[in-house]
This record gives structure tokens, C-alpha cells and sequence, in this order.
């Protein structure tokens, strides 16, 4: 059963994490051709409500929980893997306590704005646009940090590199 904890850990974690290392990248997109900034922000809402939160926040922990018990891991003397799981437990509250809300107010703000290109002679978005823009990015810029960090310290600790 670890192997089987183990598969479905590492699969949740690529599922859940991989595509938002796109998001820069959409935003860079975005800033080009602002017209198609309500769809790149429902994408990413979507995708953090049907994927990321279901499979990054439930069953990626699960499996994991499954890997300590299996392999009769002494969670409460692997040092690792209690920061790990520190960092992840702060990861996953900044993501639904600030990062979620705040793509979520941009979003409907969007909806509210009239389609297509900005106005001739419009020098950037909205002042709120550009606020939340910037918190989404500092935000985005932490959480894939984090899920660097916490990959490393996993990989690392599993490797027996980390006591």
C-alpha cells in the first residue's frame, strides 16, 4: 500500500501544482492583450476550485497520511517532514484565506467591466484592478515558493539529506 500511497502523493502534487507554475506566463499574456483578462482569471478560479483545492488540499494530504502510516513513518521524530508539513499547512490557509478571495474580487470586477479591448488613450487598468493584480502576483510569487521549498525538503528528507 506505501507504493500505492507514494503514486497517488506524487501524482497530486504534479496535478494540483504543475499548472499554476503557467500562471505568470498567462499574466504576462494578459498584460499584452487585456481584453482576455476575465477568461485567464476564471480559468484560474476554476482550476483552483475543481483541481487544485479538491486534489492539492484533500487528497494529496491523504495520500500522505497514508505513506506515514504504511511505512510506519515516526511522524513526531522526522524532523523534515514536520517542517514540511508546517510549510504546507501555511501554504494552503494563505492560499484560501487571502490569494482565493482576492482572484475571486478580481474576477467580479471583471465580470462588471465592459467587454473587449480598453478604451483608446487608456494608460493601464483601473487603480483597483492594478491592486489586486500586484497582491495576486506578491501572493503567487509565496505560494510557488512554498511549493518549491516544501518539494525540495520532501525530496531531500525522503533521500535521507535531512535528519
Amino acid at each position: 500500500m506505501f507504493t500505492f500511497f507514494l503514486w497517488l502523493h506524487i501524482l497530486s502534487a504534479i496535478v494540483a501544482f504543475g499548472p499554476t507554475f503557467s500562471y505568470p506566463l498567462m499574466g504576462a499574456m494578459v498584460a499584452k492583450e487585456p481584453q482576455h483578462a476575465l477568461f485567464v482569471v476564471k480559468f484560474q478560479e476554476s482550476f483552483t476550485m475543481k483541481m487544485l483545492y479538491p486534489i492539492g488540499l484533500v487528497v494529496l494530504p491523504l495520500a500522505g497520511i497514508g505513506m506515514i502510516l504504511t511505512g510506519h513513518i515516526p511522524l513526531w521524530h522526522t524532523t523534515w517532514l514536520l517542517v514540511a508539513i508546517g510549510l504546507f499547512i501555511v501554504a494552503a490557509g494563505y492560499s484560501t484565506a487571502v490569494q482565493t478571495p482576492t482572484g475571486m474580487k478580481l474576477m467580479h470586477i471583471l465580470e462588471k467591466m465592459p467587454p473587449g479591448p480598453p478604451p483608446e488613450g487608456s494608460t493601464g487598468p483601473p487603480p483597483e484592478v492594478a491592486a489586486l493584480v500586484k497582491k495576486l502576483q506578491k501572493g503567487g510569487m509565496f505560494l510557488t515558493l512554498m511549493v518549491v521549498v516544501i518539494f525540495t525538503i520532501m525530496v531531500m528528507g525522503t533521500m535521507g539529506k535531512l535528519s
